[in-house]
């Protein structure tokens, strides 16, 4: 039995939609709840932690400069140990993001959706899990060392499947920077390639069209149901997330959008991670914006990869930024060092 409350739990909201801080606080406040203040991302949250201390953390995991996962070992490393609840999209379809942030001392998890519908029964779900996490002594989920998990062969073998994979992310400038790449690379790599490139819809096609005329590579926009394969180099198509399958097919998504964008790097960059373990090589390139970050940092985590493009040679050095902030890049390199990199990387993995 959950122990009488003589004052409102304290709790703080973490998480860089303007519209889901206000939505979260306006749902759980009460008599017995109060939100105490909100956070945009894990930097902002960890300098009010100082100020002002919570009993229970809601926490996104996606969010620019510090993401969850990071905000977490952060908190276990400096010993500010609190109850937290996460609280994101990606407790549905990124299941295995959700158990890293319980392994490293989250309490529990709540799926929500930006299209929420069932406004009473989230309300009932979250105060219930606030309660129980106020009573929780997080101290005892914390491990000794946290640790990184480094699978190989997630995915289940199919035949003619890749064995390794490169995901390259790009925004603005990436077009030229991507064909340069590829014309570098050997058409012969012993690994798929992914491309997820921010551009609109039906401009993809037209894009995949030009890489494969000019790079002596097969270049193809992504089909449901695609299988990855060496030597072939699948696109995103515009407004879909293209997500990678256990069984390294490919399935093309259309939830909400991430960082205001759709494709995702960080949606094909997370799953991609999930089949691929430490036979992946994850490369942002040139982009406005936070979208690969999250991606990156979660491929290192499980063992892979990870090359950015250095600020001397970007357009807009946005994107390899934010992995860079996140401790999340390997190799920091020049434009024309990058296809050497990965053809270098992918050639350690060959058994």
């Amino acid at each position: 039995m959950l122990e009488q409350q003589l004052k409102p739990i304290k709790v703080c909201v973490v998480n860089d939609s303007n519209l889901m801080r206000k939505y979260l606080s306006d749902l759980i406040t009460s008599d017995e709840i109060e939100v105490i203040w909100t956070a945009i991302d894990g930097e902002d949250a960890i300098t009010k932690i100082t100020l002002k201390q919570p009993d229970v953390v809601l926490l996104d995991l996606e969010m620019p400069k510090m993401d969850g996962l990071t905000f977490i070992e952060e908190m276990v490393k400096s010993g500010t140990l609190l109850p937290i609840i996460v609280v994101s999209s990606f407790s549905q379809k990124g299941a295995k993001i959700v158990l890293d942030a319980l392994e490293n001392g989250a309490v529990d998890f709540v799926t929500i959706q930006s299209n929420i519908q069932d406004n009473e029964n989230l309300k009932e779900t979250l105060v219930t899990k606030i309660k129980i996490a106020y009573n929780s002594d997080p101290y005892q989920l914390i491990p000794e060392k946290i640790h990184s998990l480094r699978p190989k062969h997630q995915g289940i073998q199919m035949m003619n499947s890749s064995e390794r994979l490169v995901v390259i992310g790009s925004s603005t400038g990436g077009p030229g920077t991507i064909q340069k790449i590829l014309s570098e690379l050997p058409t012969d790599l012993p690994a798929g390639i992914l491309l997820v490139q921010h551009m609109p819809k039906n401009f993809t096609q037209q894009f995949a069209s030009r890489l494969s005329e000019n790079s002596g590579f097969a270049v193809k926009e992504a089909k449901e149901g695609d299988m990855i394969k060496d030597g072939e180099i699948l696109i995103a198509p515009g407004d879909f997330h293209m997500i990678v399958q256990p069984n390294r097919k490919i399935h093309l998504d259309s939830s909400e959008k991430r960082f205001g964008v759709r494709p995702s790097i960080n949606m094909t960059m997370i799953s991609a991670s999930e089949v691929y373990g430490a036979d992946l090589v994850g490369v942002i390139l040139t982009g406005m914006g936070h979208d690969g970050g999250f991606g990156m940092k979660t491929i290192k985590k499980r063992g892979g990869h990870t090359i950015v493009q250095n600020k001397e040679t970007c357009v807009i050095f946005g994107m390899p930024k934010e992995v860079i902030d996140l401790n999340a890049a390997d190799h920091i390199l020049p434009l024309n060092k990058i296809s050497s990199k990965i053809s270098e990387e992918i050639q350690k993995l060959v058994r």
